[in-house]
């Protein structure tokens, strides 16, 4: 499981890393990522415009979507939870490596 890595670092970096993460799994292995997300109420979109006019104010954290990178790379069944705290938006969202099955 990886917590807010992908929401810090620079776009250019997810696949090299998620590549890596990917390496390391057995065929089926589960990978799992905690992140900052985009907002999917008006609440959650507060973030945004707040990483818009200041990201330090957030740490430089910003919201991504981590599912398209990791069908990219060749993960599969795909489960994502959208969680939201005092209107802070992540997703936690779960792959598998191959074809294999969970």
């Amino acid at each position: 499981m990886n917590q807010y890595l992908l929401d810090i670092l620079p776009v250019e970096d997810f696949i090299p890393i998620l590549l890596e993460f990917r390496r390391v799994l057995k065929e089926g292995g589960r990978i799992v990522l905690a992140n900052m997300t985009k907002g999917e109420r008006w609440l959650n979109q507060i973030y945004e415009e707040i990483y818009k006019l200041k990201p330090p104010l957030l740490a430089g954290c910003r919201g991504v979507m981590a599912q398209p990178f990791l069908k990219e790379i060749g993960f599969s069944q795909f489960r994502r939870e959208f969680v939201s705290q005092l209107g802070f938006p992540s997703e936690v969202v779960r792959g598998v490596k191959g074809n294999g099955s969970c």
